[in-house]
């Protein structure tokens, strides 16, 4: 009996979590996508366009390639490895983009800017 209740327990602190950090990513991708339509900065896009799309594909391409790596290692699915890999790969690249358009990578590197 006390284990069907503690089971129930981690069930639910484990829903709380999940949920709670899909909101905060979501609400974080909101926010991001409405500072960018605010603030629009594109002059650093303007100035060197080859160089911010390649660093772009290159930020999503290093972090969605573990991805396909971990998946392998457990024994995922061909299929299920691409679709995975190319959602991480949006995520990683559209974050990207948003920060440069909200400012945030103008203030980060300002000599760049």
């Amino acid at each position: 009996m006390e284990y069907i209740i503690s089971e129930d327990i981690s069930k639910t602190v484990y829903n709380v979590i999940k949920y709670s950090i899909i909101a905060g990513i979501s609400f974080g991708f909101v926010l991001l996508t409405i500072t960018s339509i605010l603030i629009h900065d594109t002059h650093y896009i303007e100035k060197n366009p080859k160089f911010f799309v390649s660093e772009t594909v290159l930020m999503g391409l290093l972090t969605a390639i573990p991805i396909v790596f971990i998946s392998k290692l457990r024994g995922g699915s061909s299929v299920s490895d691409m679709k995975q890999f190319t959602l991480f790969f949006l995520k990683i690249a559209l974050l990207h983009i948003g920060f440069q358009l909200s400012g945030v990578y103008s203030v980060i590197f300002p000599k760049s800017a």
